[in-house]
């Protein structure tokens, strides 16, 4: 499977946190963790580790499946945005860390060919169930690049990676894009250091399988 090596997670939409937790627990056999609110977006997110390579996960990084719902604590007109047309789990997006967060987004910015828009850096912050403050930053453009296919930038600075924190994980057996424009699309992603499998297809979509203890699923 073709990952590029500063995959950071990925990012699952959902349209109830709660009912998409315990759909994971009856597909895959595990249970991801609560990961914590994002103040003021209207948001909240369950976690799980990611492990990819052979299956006895030798190739394991810092990485995690981010399922990302409506906060039922904030109000819910908040979330729309980020959560547009999510009707039921959907690949939406994932995140890259460059070494150099601020001269990707500079370099990306000057490029002529192919264009690469990465949008505004957003500084972020939430706190862990535990009591632990993450702060990063970000980039964010609306609607989503590539329909989610061109990966945001992700910058932890000084916090822990998630990926650190105990929790279950899933093996992530494949991820791919399907694309109308499959050169253009292969092209953005080899200028962001982000390749991964794009297949032609109508419309513009990320996909992955997944498979736990309890079984597989592919979204």
């Amino acid at each position: 499977m073709l990952l590029p090596w500063n995959f950071d997670h990925l990012v699952i939409a959902v349209p109830n946190l709660a009912e998409s937790v315990e759909q994971y627990h009856n597909i895959l056999g595990v249970e991801p963790i609560p990961g914590g609110a994002h103040p003021g977006l209207g948001t909240a997110n369950a976690l799980l580790g990611l492990e990819f390579g052979d299956e006895s996960g030798d190739e394991h990084r810092d990485i995690y499946l981010e399922i990302l719902g409506p906060d039922p604590e904030q109000d819910p007109e908040l979330a729309v945005a980020r959560l547009a047309g999510i009707t039921r789990p959907t690949v939406q997006r994932w995140a890259i860390h460059p070494d150099d967060f601020d001269g990707l987004v500079t370099s990306a910015a000057r490029a002529s060919e192919p264009p690469v828009d990465l949008g505004e850096v957003h500084d972020m912050t939430r706190r862990t169930p535990a009591g632990t403050l993450l702060e990063w930053r970000l980039t964010r453009r609306t609607p989503l690049a590539l329909g989610g296919i061109q990966p945001f930038l992700i910058d932890w600075q000084d916090s822990p990676h998630p990926a650190r924190q105990a929790m279950p994980s899933v093996h992530l057996e494949r991820f791919w894009a399907l694309s109308p424009d499959v050169d253009t699309t292969s092209r953005v992603l080899r200028s962001l250091g982000a390749t991964i499998e794009v297949e032609a297809g109508v419309t513009e979509t990320l996909h992955a399988t997944l498979k736990g203890p309890g079984g597989s699923w592919t979204i």
